[in-house]
């Protein structure tokens, strides 16, 4: 599905993009180890969408302690949260992603 306008104004709302900028190369890095994690997993020649990293970073970030105190520090208990933040990860990381290969 992808980032949407409304998910990012949520999360603007209440500082999650601002928590990503803070370590904005931690994050890419956990986005990029993610899809060299997909593209050893999926058949040769695959293409590798944003959805399918988005959708493999939803399990680490649930148990990623720095985004989990995050989360419990600013009472972000939706599971939607977990998911945003995947979408925005992979769309402030794709395309730097992209240039470097």
């Amino acid at each position: 599905m992808g980032l949407t306008l409304e998910a990012e104004q949520r999360m603007e709302d209440v500082g999650v993009t601002a928590f990503f900028e803070e370590d904005r190369a931690t994050w890419i890095a956990v986005v990029r180890e993610t899809r060299e994690f997909i593209v050893n997993q999926f058949p040769d020649g695959a293409l590798i969408r944003r959805d399918d990293v988005a959708k493999a970073l939803v399990p680490v970030l649930e148990v990623h302690e720095d985004f989990k105190d995050y989360r419990n520090a600013q009472k972000l208990r939706a599971k939607y949260w977990i998911r945003d933040f995947a979408d925005l990860l992979v769309d402030r990381a794709w395309d730097h992603m992209e240039q470097r290969e």
